[in-house]
């Protein structure tokens, strides 16, 4: 754990305890620079130089330092990544340190560092790409983000669109999370090129449509388009009228178009049968520059609208999300945030 920072003079024992034995026996042997994916570390820790007069005095309030790997094998994606308990318990860490020395987590300054593409899932907007984990007792938790670092939240599905009068549009899918902090007291340390950035969600399906003053004419709701994030958020299904009088293929709704990782697929448009029943149009997925739409309305010439009712369009995600009661700052912020910053709940 930490060297005291104060009191009695220092014992080499304990410099060793916390740095481990270096040979030759001497202070010169803690005169250490190590660079991790780009990340210089000037000294064995903050203060104790690297070259130069080195004194039993520089040690006071010392600490282990060690860098959790979320850089390798820059081109394959991950997704989901607890850095406690996935990179951490796996051993993908670095121990800044000219010799062997066993890993620990009390007492020790740990940086996850991030310099690569991490996505999320669809399972719910508190799902997060990345998570700091809950630790035990460090001396510092930082979270360096490298330029090419890219927390993404992942894209809502659309919904898919009304089938004609039996079932409703389907809601849009919320977008999930970038990066989530779990540890009290966390240092964001965001650099130039480096994203963090929340999914958003899909549009909601389009209404059905119905007229039955002659022939029982229904027609299906277009589909939602998917929400921008990693993965992106697909387009929702076209409604297919399941029986009445029918005008295939024209009384079908047209698939929802999927999102990008920036931008919402666009909603389409619903189905037309015979010009007397129309679908609504599915809404557009949601991207920076505009929230996930609603489905709308069917259209139905001359007659109240049937049951078939539009979808709703879902929810962001977050860039960052902290679990309650945490707090954290930047200690860099030079990169780009896209999303609520200060969203509630990690998961």
């Amino acid at each position: 754990m930490t060297i005291k920072s104060s009191g009695s003079s220092l014992a080499f024992t304990e410099i060793e305890t916390e740095f481990g034995a270096q040979s030759p026996r001497s202070l010169g042997s803690y005169r250490h620079t190590q660079t991790v994916n780009g990340l210089t570390f000037n000294g064995i820790d903050s203060g104790i130089p690297t070259s130069g007069q080195i004194k039993f005095s520089d040690f006071y309030g010392k600490s282990l330092n060690i860098v959790v790997d979320c850089f390798s094998n820059p081109s394959t994606d991950e997704f989901r990544i607890n850095a406690k308990n996935g990179k951490w318990n796996n051993n993908d860490i670095v121990i800044i340190n000219p010799s062997t020395v066993s890993k620990r987590e009390e007492g020790t300054k740990i940086t996850i560092r991030v310099n690569k593409k991490i996505g999320s899932d669809k399972s719910g907007i508190n799902n997060c790409a990345l998570r700091t984990g809950s630790w035990t007792n460090p001396a510092a938790i930082i979270v360096d983000l490298g330029s090419n670092a890219k927390v993404l939240g992942s894209g809502g599905d659309g919904g898919d669109g009304a089938d004609g009068i039996s079932n409703n549009g389907g809601d849009g899918g919320d977008g999930s999370s970038g990066l989530g902090i779990e540890h009290q007291g966390t240092v964001v340390n965001l650099r130039s090129g480096a994203i963090i950035r929340a999914g958003f969600g899909g549009g909601g399906g389009g209404g059905g449509g119905r007229e039955t003053s002659k022939n029982d004419r229904r027609a299906g709701g277009g589909g939602g388009g998917g929400g921008a994030g990693f993965p992106i958020g697909l387009g929702g299904a076209g409604g297919v009228p399941q029986s009445g009088t029918r005008q295939s293929p024209n009384d079908e709704g047209k698939d929802g178009d999927d999102g990008t990782e920036t931008t919402g697929g666009s909603g389409n448009s619903g189905g037309d049968n015979d010009d007397q029943a129309g679908g609504g149009r599915g809404g557009n997925g949601g991207d920076n520059e505009a929230a996930a739409q609603s489905g709308t309305e069917s259209s139905t010439q001359g007659h109240t609208k049937p049951p078939g009712n539009a979808g709703s369009g879902g929810s962001s995600g977050a860039a960052i999300r902290k679990s309650s009661g945490v707090s954290f700052t930047f200690g860099i912020d030079d990169g780009t945030k896209t999303g609520d910053t200060n969203a509630t709940g990690v998961s």
